[in-house]
């Protein structure tokens, strides 16, 4: 038995052997070979389906072994596949190989190539080829350039992308329709899920010019439905980052030439190519009636964000806003509003989709927590606002209802210690609150989520990390000097500190104040009257005193009764004593508290407005005679 398995590894190396030095001094044998198929007959070589393993094995190390060098040289000047040298001498062969037709030939194996085997954990026949077509490219960028041409390719260079560019719609259409194992739920075949989408990725970045958008192209259905079938989610977002940046032309530097030359295809008809590729025949929701497409592609997104893997969300996240922008755009252009519709109402009551997406954004703390974590936050809020700012209320009270089941505000009250220090959030949440209180007082919005509000505010936590953060960052800016804009009428830049100024106080509106008359917000009566419960409750004597001695209770909904009310306990507990320009005022025992004048709180009213806006406020005070009104709002009594 040993006599019998030495002398079959000494056939292998020998055949190995002799393969590898045929790449190089015959590569026209080597390419015969590879028309032979694993099961054919002798040709005029002699060589028959033995020799095509062992040819097509040959191919595969040289390709491999280049594109290694290519990818990832080191500063020493080698990579992983050997010495810069050895690089040169891979690449002639590789030259060799493809002035013989090699790249024809590894096309035709994909498209007929027929596999001994389809057991589960083998890969499809159509593989093997594939793979040798992807090294080839990547190797390509180690070719020989000329000096003079930049980065133009040589004609060998051109030859090889042409081949692969003649045959890809054939290619595509094999995998298309026989995917063989390709959508197993394994990880085995990962590898064959990712294979499309990255070559593709590589050959757009050189010639911008293939067919895949037109009608009969299945490239875009493909690499949807490996998308779907992904089990890793690095995986997965490769896959959408590819499908992301095709159908909105982001794929490529000259894309602008290829719009020259091209007509830009409508994003519906490129979302019908996704939409074929992650449904199935049919496909039924839990209620058993069929799913829109635009819900099983919430569907689908849903299911990947469930990975719980932050690189992905934000892949998810960013092609999500896309999607919906663009068949906004789309709408107006077309004035055809079907799909848009369709897409932005599954949105809007896909409760799992926010629900895992929320579930994202804890993030661990501003210094340990990385870069991706943040973005998933900002890429969470930046989409959520596209929703709701200047849209019709309806769609506000249905986006209001779907966040509150999916707990939204919840998850906004325990991570808004860190997630106003991530760049550029407070601008957004100050956007958001504001948008979700201007659609609260349209009489339009509905009063039954006007009740569910009231059950989801107070949010104190929140309030006190946001106005926490602005007394830090006031001791941090008291030696510095703010520019002001070159115009006033610009949008400060996101990290500018009006925002987190303008963002308690954007809470406070939408929670409610303390007080019920408020002469300079015509309209807060009708939010208030359904949203804060009457002033003669059981805690309205604690809960005054505490906002007589804090400046940010005024702002904010503080319910006399529930689970949620604010008592001095748990105020102090949530470091709201103490912030307020009277701090030193407060006393537990209310009747030693020093009298507060109305000039008195003015001053600290001042502190946290501009000087115009502080003017305005006393001027109008005086001119309409409610003074002792704005006394009574700011809390002297």
């Amino acid at each position: 038995m040993s006599r019998s398995h030495s002398a079959l590894d000494r056939t292998i190396t020998t055949k190995s052997s002799k393969w590898t030095k045929l790449v190089s001094q015959n590569p026209t044998r080597t390419v015969a070979a590879l028309y032979i198929g694993p099961t054919g007959a002798t040709n005029s070589h002699g060589d028959n389906g033995q020799d095509f393993i062992f040819a097509m094995d040959a191919v595969r190390r040289v390709a491999e072994e280049l594109s290694r060098v290519t990818v990832q040289p080191s500063s020493s000047g080698e990579g992983s596949g050997g010495s810069l040298g050895e690089g040169k001498d891979l690449r002639k062969d590789l030259e060799g190989l493809v002035n013989a037709g090699v790249v024809e030939a590894l096309c035709r194996n994909v498209i007929e190539l027929k596999g001994d085997t389809m057991a589960d954990d083998a890969m499809s026949s159509f593989y093997p080829p594939f793979v040798i077509l992807y090294f080839v490219v990547i190797g390509m960028n180690n070719g020989d350039r000329d000096e003079h041409s930049g980065h133009q390719r040589s004609t060998v260079d051109k030859r090889a992308m042409s081949a692969i560019m003649d045959n890809w719609e054939e290619m595509v259409d094999r995998w298309w329709k026989e995917p063989q194992n390709t959508l197993k739920q394994d990880a085995t075949h990962e590898p064959e899920r990712l294979l499309v989408s990255r070559l593709m990725g590589y050959l757009l970045l050189e010639d911008s010019s293939m067919k895949i958008f037109h009608s009969s192209s299945h490239t875009l259905s493909l690499i949807s439905r490996h998308w779907v079938h992904c089990t890793s989610a690095n995986i997965a977002r490769l896959n959408l980052s590819i499908l992301r940046s095709i159908i909105f032309f982001k794929f490529s530097q000259n894309v602008e030439e290829y719009l020259k030359e091209h007509d830009k295809p409508p994003l519906d008809s490129l979302l019908d190519k996704i939409y074929t590729g992650i449904r199935a025949p049919s496909v039924s929701s839990q209620s058993g009636e069929l799913q829109t497409s635009a819900q099983y592609l919430l569907q689908t997104m849903s299911n990947r964000l469930a990975l719980g893997d932050p690189s992905y969300a934000v892949e998810d996240l960013g092609f999500c806003h896309d999607v919906y922008v663009g068949l906004r755009e789309f709408a107006a252009s077309s004035l055809n509003t079907s799909e848009l519709d369709d897409f932005a109402d599954a949105l809007r009551n896909s409760e799992a989709y926010w629900r895992n997406a929320f579930a994202l954004m804890h993030i661990k703390s501003p210094d340990k927590s990385t870069h991706t974590e943040k973005e998933v936050s900002v890429a969470v809020l930046n989409l959520a606002l596209k929703l709701i700012l200047q849209r019709p209320v309806p769609e506000v009270a249905q986006l209001m209802r779907t966040w509150i089941k999916t707990g939204l505000f919840g998850v906004l009250d325990e991570t808004m210690e860190e997630l106003i220090r991530v760049p550029g959030a407070t601008r957004l949440l100050t956007f958001f609150y504001t948008t979700i209180k201007e659609s609260c007082l349209s009489p339009s919005f509905p009063v039954n989520v006007l009740e569910a509000l009231k059950d989801e505010f107070p949010r104190q936590r929140a309030v006190s990390a946001v106005m926490r953060y602005e007394t830090e960052q006031k001791e941090n800016q008291q030696n510095s000097t703010t520019e002001k804009n070159a115009n006033e009428d610009d949008i400060p830049d996101a990290e500018d500190p009006i925002w987190i100024n303008g963002l308690w106080q954007a809470m406070g509106w939408l929670e409610g104040v303390c007080h019920r008359d408020h002469p300079e917000h015509e309209g807060a009566q009708g939010i208030e009257n359904r949203l804060v419960v009457p002033t003669g409750s059981l805690d309205w004597k604690e809960h005054k005193s505490i906002c007589k001695n804090n400046f940010a209770a005024p702002y904010m909904q503080t319910v006399r009764a529930g689970t949620k009310r604010l008592t001095e306990g748990n105020a102090a507990k949530l470091g709201l004593i103490g912030l307020g320009p009277n701090d030193s005022e407060f006393d537990s025992d209310t009747s030693n508290a020093k009298k507060v004048t109305v000039v008195d709180r003015l001053k600290g009213l001042s502190d946290y407005m501009t000087p115009i806006a502080f003017l305005i406020l006393v001027v109008a005070a005086q001119a309409f005679g409610i003074w002792d009104d704005l006394g009574r709002w700011i809390g002297v009594v």
